[in-house]
C-alpha cells in the first residue's frame, strides 16, 4: 500500500504543473484541421475499453472519457469532433501512436517509465493491481501455491513481465508461462485447461469474470504481485494535446462526471463493481483544485 501511495503522489506532484502556457502542436493542430481524432480501444478490457457485441462498437469507462475529449476539443474549435476508432492489443497499442495511426489510446494501460521512452501518457486516472483467476475449486490461494503450474499473460503487459520476474527470482516456480495476445484470449486458455491462472489487472479479471457464462466458477486470488497506474499514451512532442487530455480528466473530476461513469462501470450497480480504495479516493480528491470554467479555450 505504501507502494501506490508513493507512485499517487508523485502522479498528483506531476500534474501540478499543467496550469502552465501551452504550445501549438501538430496533434491539435491535425485535429482542427481534419475535424477528427483517432483513437485507439482495446477490444477486451472490460469495463474499460471494449468492443460489446450487443451493439458492435467498443464501450466502456474510457471510451466515455474519450467521448469527453471529443465534446471539450469541439467546444476548443467550434465544430464538432468525430471519433475514429482503431482496435488495439497490448503488442500494438505504442507503436500505433508512435508511428502517428492514432493519436491517443484510451484503455487501462499500466505508466511506467521504461514506456515513457516511448510514447507520452496522461496523469493517472485509475490504480489497479496484478493478481490471478483461478477457477474457485482449484486449491490456489498463495503464490506458492502455482508452483507446478501453468499460469498465462498477454505479451506486452506489464502482467506478464511481473510473473516472469517472480519466476526468475524463485518466488515460484509455474510448469510453464502462456503467452496470448488478448485477455479474452487468455480467458479462454482458462476455460479450455491450457492454463490453470490467468494474470491482468485485477479490475480487468473481474470484468472477464463477470462476462463469463458462469461467473462463479471463478474467483480472483487475494494476494497480488505488483501496482498498476492506468493512464493514456499519446506521442511525445505534442504538450497541448497532453495538457488538453490532462485538464479533460482534471475537469471530470471537478464537475462529477468521473464518478458518474465509475459509478456507471465500476459503481455498486455498473458492469464490474470495483470498491474505490481510500488511497485511490485520495488522489481524486487532490485533484480538485481551482481550474477555469472555460479552460478549453486557446
Amino acid at each position: 500500500m505504501k507502494k501506490l501511495l508513493s507512485i499517487g503522489l508523485a502522479v498528483v506532484m506531476a500534474a501540478t504543473i499543467l496550469a502552465g502556457p501551452v504550445l501549438a502542436d501538430k496533434t491539435m493542430d491535425q485535429i482542427e484541421k481534419t475535424g477528427k481524432i483517432k483513437l485507439g480501444f482495446r477490444e477486451g478490457s472490460i469495463p474499460f475499453a471494449f468492443v460489446d457485441p450487443k451493439v458492435g462498437k467498443h464501450v466502456g469507462f474510457s471510451v466515455d472519457m474519450a467521448n469527453e475529449l471529443a465534446k471539450y476539443l469541439g467546444m476548443r474549435f467550434g465544430k464538432t469532433i468525430e471519433i475514429v476508432p482503431f482496435t488495439v492489443t497490448p503488442k500494438t497499442r505504442i507503436p500505433m501512436v508512435v508511428n502517428g495511426t492514432i493519436d491517443v489510446e484510451m484503455g487501462s494501460t499500466t505508466y511506467t517509465q521504461k514506456r515513457e521512452e516511448q510514447a507520452d501518457f496522461s496523469m493517472t486516472f485509475f490504480f489497479s493491481e496484478t493478481t490471478f483467476l483461478v477457477a474457485k475449486d482449484s486449491g490456489i490461494s498463495t503464490l506458492e501455491d502455482l508452483s507446478g503450474k501453468r499460469v498465462g499473460g498477454a505479451r506486452g503487459t506489464t502482467n506478464l513481465r511481473a510473473v516472469e520476474r517472480l519466476a526468475s527470482d524463485g518466488k515460484f516456480s509455474p510448469k510453464d508461462i502462456v503467452v496470448t495476445e488478448t485477455h479474452p484470449q487468455g480467458m479462454l486458455a482458462l476455460k479450455s485447461g491450457k492454463i490453470e491462472a490467468y494474470s491482468t489487472d485485477r479490475s480487468l479479471l473481474e470484468g472477464l469474470r463477470m462476462k463469463d457464462q458462469n461467473p462463479d466458477k471463478w474467483m480472483t486470488v487475494a494476494f497480488a504481485i505488483a501496482y498498476e497506474p492506468y493512464a493514456y499514451i499519446m506521442r511525445e512532442g505534442n504538450s497541448d494535446f497532453r495538457d488538453f487530455v490532462n485538464n479533460t480528466i482534471i475537469w471530470s473530476i471537478h464537475t462529477g462526471k468521473f464518478q458518474e461513469l465509475y459509478e456507471k462501470w465500476m459503481g455498486p450497480k455498473g458492469l464490474v463493481p470495483i470498491p474505490m480504495s481510500d488511497v485511490y479516493k485520495a488522489y481524486l480528491e487532490m485533484m480538485v483544485y481551482p481550474i477555469s470554467d472555460e479552460w478549453w479555450k486557446k
